[in-house]
């Protein structure tokens, strides 16, 4: 069974996208192309992890969410907002005063995302008792679990088949603004989210045939809107009088957290190249031995998400004074943490598991077996005949790529310009059609500034 399932949050402008190729070369899983002289996703391949985002010099690349026109809705709306958020401001903002700034945009409720971490230590503990093959790879971060179903199909019976704390939490506003009876209808939940492939986790979740959440939000766009309101206003005295969530669950997105509520040996990795690296090594049987994988995409975890306007190091500091000061407001109240979602626990036992995990078609090469085998035997051929060197100037990231794209019948063997040269060598190839071959990968365009003053190429 295939995830075939192709929804993305990253998208290219092509009226501002000049087909420098940056992107192509930082793709984890060469999802890009360069095609007529502009950046192109193949969706199988695509993860979201926005490395892509980082790098465009044009800033053609983008995250698509529903922006913060869709709270204008006629209902009761409830923002999730989770703790990095709260940590692009410094420390002379209480987490009180942020979420109250949060609040005065229009929503009437506004609630911190690692409530939900209480439940979900406890359901880690469950899982720990179960006989599941190990290790266990933790699916708080949706980039990570494309990844694998993308790039390590056999690993994919060892995501952990939970939900992530943003779905937990409005799983929990759902089911208490029910009992207090209100209209399911007129409920509307809004996710503020640090990067893109939580907004596709939001809009198709793997796993469950619908999310609770209603909505994305650019973080980017609210911290805008926020830091206008809280210009000129520290220390008013907002300040929270008790412990709502055990202390460190304010650093269960950042990279280490995670895996100490896991029994066993577990390890943190972040960063996408080190995921990769580690997960090339556990594919092929040269580590064993671990029990929990917590992994995120990005460097530091959420606070390094491409939507996070902050330093992400500045960011986790913040959360680390959090962290103490939480714990501080427990330690004066006896220990006791007061979080009103675990009166909801045995509701969201029931609720928060999610279906098995499936692998995507991104490296597939046929569904027949033998017709894959006969294009993989195609693709060492022609490997032979390129040189190797990954130049790019085909408009794949690799010469392997290539010859990919060429077995699926998206490219052929004259887009490699050193082919074309001995294709033109031996009157295969005549120096029009390599022309129009390159303004095929490169744009109509692109070698205009090669023509003399006469108009012809020079």
């Amino acid at each position: 069974m295939k995830d075939r399932n192709y929804t993305h949050s990253i998208q290219i402008d092509t009226n501002k996208c000049i087909g420098c190729s940056h992107c192509m070369r930082v793709c984890s899983t060469q999802a890009i192309r360069i095609v007529e002289g502009y950046a192109r996703i193949q969706p199988e391949r695509c993860i979201d992890c926005g490395e892509c985002y980082r790098v465009c010099p044009q800033r053609a690349i983008y995250a698509k969410d529903d922006g913060f026109i869709s709270i204008e809705r006629d209902g009761y709306r409830i923002a999730l907002v989770p703790s990095v958020f709260i940590g692009q401001f410094p420390s002379e903002y209480s987490a009180t005063q942020v979420l109250d700034a949060v609040k005065q945009l229009g929503f009437d409720e506004v609630y911190e995302v690692e409530q939900a971490v209480d439940f979900m230590k406890e359901a880690y503990e469950s899982v720990a008792k179960e006989e599941l093959p190990h290790p266990l790879i933790s699916s708080f971060c949706p980039a990570i679990v494309r990844l694998i179903q993308v790039q390590y199909p056999s690993l994919t019976e060892l995501i952990l088949l939970l939900k992530a704390p943003h779905d937990v939490v409005a799983l929990y506003l759902r089911k208490l603004k029910e009992r207090e009876g209100m209209d399911p209808g007129k409920l509307f939940i809004y996710y503020i989210t640090p990067c893109a492939a939580k907004i596709v986790a939001a809009r198709a979740p793997v796993g469950e045939l619908q999310s609770p959440i209603d909505a994305t939000i650019n973080m980017t766009e609210i911290y805008n809107k926020v830091s206008k309101i809280l210009h000129g206003k520290k220390n008013p005295g907002l300040h929270k009088k008790f412990a709502n969530m055990s202390p460190d669950s304010v650093n269960w997105s950042l990279s280490g957290t995670e895996k100490k509520y896991f029994p066993g040996r577990s390890l943190a990795i972040d960063g996408i190249d080190n995921v990769i690296e580690f997960l090339e090594k556990l594919e092929s049987g040269h580590i064993a031995e671990i029990d929990f994988l917590e992994m995120r995409a990005c460097d530091q975890g959420c606070a390094g998400g491409i939507l996070c306007p902050g330093n992400r190091f500045l960011t986790v500091e913040r959360l680390e004074h959090r962290h103490k000061r939480l714990q501080k407001l427990k330690k004066a109240d006896k220990g006791v943490v007061r979080n009103p979602l675990m009166e909801y626990k045995e509701v969201l036992h029931a609720l928060s598991s999610v279906d098995p995990v499936y692998p995507r078609d991104g490296l597939l090469l046929d569904e027949d077996m033998e017709k894959a085998l006969i294009k993989l035997q195609r693709i060492e051929r022609l490997m032979t005949y390129f040189p190797g060197f990954d130049c790019g100037a085909c408009g794949a990231p690799g010469c392997r790529n290539l010859a990919e794209d060429i077995v699926r019948g998206k490219a052929s063997i004259s887009h490699c310009v050193f082919v074309q040269r001995v294709m033109e060598k031996n009157y295969k190839l005549s120096p029009d059609q390599a022309f129009v071959v390159i303004e095929k990968i490169w744009g109509r365009n692109r070698l205009n500034k090669y023509r003399d003053s006469h108009g012809k190429e020079s």
